[in-house]
């Protein structure tokens, strides 16, 4: 299954609805529980661990290189002060950001002729239709920063998506990628036997997940998971924080929700309508690590500019 068919699927629409309100990323919870309901707070949190890890200064421009619906974009605007220029592959995913920019707008325009905005204009959000692999909205050295939040997994060659991003963000520049590094997860499942034992599974996963292959299609270099690969793009000040006790609250309740469901579903055979299902299961018995990598773009000053 191609990305754009995994997201047009009925079963990620409707969950991303019903869990994430059409935020389609995994919340942040500051403390373990097992009643991570409602998520909205997480979902809200997520996206302030990626203003915070951003460190950027009011009215710097950023990019969200795959912002789904728009809401991170529009939220790191109104919290944050940024410029956001968000870009993603799927033209209704870009039909739907610019829906929610339009009305947020309106509203912005509306609460401003009664009250004295308390937030940055929401019209700092601009969307375009782009692809990380090959950039063309989006010029080099232009960007003060740049986020992605659970998109890179999609990446069909994650060196040269690392090399875009690189190349189009300006000199002294920081990334912020919050990801479930399934790069690495991958392979110490292979090796150690991990999961379900079964290959075939995680080919379904991926294939019907479109997800891309841990081992890079393209080569990787040696890397081995996501803080090498950005290591290896010429990003320096690499730091990777491993927040998976964080997100565990609502991935735990997930699985223990949907463990029954995911055994039907595979007895049926019917995987490629709900991998969702059986992606959530598989993924959190094998073992799986979610992971913020920050770095920043040398600045010429440094002196070790890689590139």
């Amino acid at each position: 299954m191609d990305i754009k068919r995994y997201y047009s699927a009925i079963e990620t629409r409707v969950g991303n609805w019903l869990l994430f309100g059409g935020r389609a990323h995994l919340g942040y919870y500051p403390r373990d529980t097992w009643w991570p309901f409602p998520t909205y707070q997480s979902l809200v949190a997520m996206e302030n661990q990626i203003a915070l890890s951003l460190r950027l200064a009011r009215g710097s421009r950023v990019l969200d290189a795959g912002c789904g619906d728009g809401q991170v974009a529009l939220h790191l605007a109104q919290r944050g002060g940024l410029r956001v220029h968000a870009i993603d592959v799927l033209p209704q995913q870009v039909q739907r950001a610019r829906q929610n920019v339009a009305a947020a707008v309106s509203r912005g325009h509306a609460t401003a002729r009664s009250y004295k905005p308390l937030e940055a204009p929401v019209g700092m959000v601009t969307v375009h239709t782009d692809d990380y692999h090959h950039l063309t909205t989006v010029t080099a050295d232009s960007m003060d920063g740049i986020y992605t939040i659970e998109t890179l997994v999609h990446a069909s060659d994650l060196p040269t998506v690392l090399a875009e991003l690189y190349r189009v963000l300006r000199p002294g520049g920081r990334i912020a990628l919050y990801e479930y590094d399934h790069w690495r997860d991958q392979r110490a499942a292979q090796a150690a036997g991990a999961g379900d034992g079964s290959p075939a599974m995680d080919d379904k996963v991926r294939q019907y997940g479109a997800f891309a292959r841990a081992d890079g299609d393209a080569g990787n270099g040696g890397w081995d998971g996501l803080a090498q690969a950005v290591a290896q793009a010429g990003f320096v000040d690499v730091q990777e924080r491993d927040i998976s006790a964080h997100i565990r609250p609502l991935l735990r309740w997930l699985v223990f929700f949907l463990s029954l469901p995911c055994l039907i579903v595979v007895a049926l055979g019917v995987e490629s309508y709900f991998i969702n299902t059986v992606a959530v299961v598989v993924n959190y018995r094998r073992g799986w690590k979610y992971v913020a990598v920050t770095a920043q773009k040398p600045d010429g000053k440094m002196g070790n500019n890689p590139r």
